[in-house]
């Protein structure tokens, strides 16, 4: 083949190096993540064939992050809550500016027709998100104020 064939398959598609390498990437950390939990499995095996039980960091480790990640919510769910409980005003807040700003320039913005769809497509987004927010906003159980008290919800 001709060289500037080669060139030109290259500046057209070297983007394609990012998604590639990223699955590059995510083959690796799934081959090492297998390695390390047939390894620990082994080792469990190990206290298993000598009688003993295995510490209960080990078996924790075993865990799915989804799995520790629901531990330790569950554990500290007041403390959390507390923090976050008016802080989906701020999803609606953006998002519905965000919403008009870009409904804005596809009606009234000009330019290419692919700008303004564009422009549309992200303003429908934008409301869209903006309206979840207000949901998750308006049914976000709130803490009753005797539950303040129990130690769980102090800081």
């Amino acid at each position: 083949m001709d060289q500037n064939t080669f060139v030109h398959l290259f500046t057209s598609y070297w983007w394609l190096i990012f998604p590639l390498g990223w699955m590059v990437a995510g083959v690796f950390g799934s081959l090492f993540h297998y390695r390390h939990k047939s390894d620990m499995l082994n080792l469990i095996k190990t206290y298993a064939e000598k009688g003993q039980e295995p510490p209960a960091a080990l078996l924790d480790a075993l865990k799915s992050d989804e799995q520790r990640a629901y531990d330790y919510e569950g554990r500290h769910y007041g403390r959390r809550w507390r923090r976050r409980r008016h802080g989906w005003w701020w999803q609606v807040v953006v998002f519905a500016s965000l919403a008009a700003g870009f409904g804005y320039f596809g009606q009234y913005g000009g330019g290419p027709a692919v700008f303004s769809a564009l422009a549309m497509a992200f303003g429908v987004a934008a409301l869209a998100l903006g309206v979840i927010g207000l949901i998750q906003a308006l049914t976000a159980p709130r803490l009753d104020p005797k539950d303040r008290d129990r130690d769980e919800y102090r800081d």
